[in-house]
């Protein structure tokens, strides 16, 4: 009577552990797919840079693009005063894990020094995730000399905890809400767990 008990509360805990999981995931992809959506609509899109944080001051997003295994995002930052004689690309691609992460904050980054003429209407969302599910990042940068037509190349690779991705302010709550959604799957079972104890 025993045995059957116990097996009768792995078999339960086994179910729960897969339909959270499951639970988590349909959120996370959830996510993904409204930030797909803002990638798609910022690419080709210009912006401007603070004078005071860059020798360019402005940007043209060439790429943007969100799945379940990729986040890429690629820049080109030039000058339209014609003081500065180069222009560089920049591209990071963050590589996901299968697993979701654990997200810590997000939030919108007023204090960026990128941003769009149609401020406020187009922000940067910033999501911070949890040091253990820290993403590889590419970074590859180019650098073109307009006077000689010479381009410097290079590739490096680090690790981040943070995403950023511009948004639609009008789109900014049903991405915060799916943020909050997924973090409900994410974290509910731990925080039930936790306070048993």
């Amino acid at each position: 009577m025993l045995i059957m008990k116990i097996k009768t509360l792995l078999i339960l805990l086994l179910i729960g552990i897969v339909t959270r999981a499951s639970a988590q995931q349909k959120e996370w992809h959830h996510l993904l797919e409204l930030l797909q959506k803002e990638a798609a609509y910022f690419q080709g899109k210009e912006g401007f840079i603070q004078p005071e944080n860059s020798d360019y001051n402005r940007f043209v997003i060439e790429e943007a693009s969100v799945n379940d295994s990729l986040i890429v995002f690629g820049m080109r930052l030039r000058d339209h005063t014609g003081k500065e004689t180069t222009e560089q690309y920049v591209c990071e691609t963050l590589v996901l894990k299968p697993e979701p992460p654990v997200i810590k904050s997000a939030e919108i980054y007023y204090d960026f020094s990128f941003y769009f003429g149609d401020f406020p209407r187009a922000q940067f969302l910033r999501i911070e995730l949890d040091e253990e599910d820290k993403l590889i990042n590419k970074i590859e940068n180019s650098y073109k000399d307009s006077k000689t037509g010479e381009e410097y190349r290079n590739e490096m690779e680090d690790k981040t905890d943070r995403i950023l991705l511009p948004v639609r302010a009008k789109n900014r709550a049903e991405i915060l809400q799916a943020i909050d959604d997924y973090q409900a799957e994410t974290l509910k079972y731990d925080l039930e767990y936790k306070s048993r104890f």
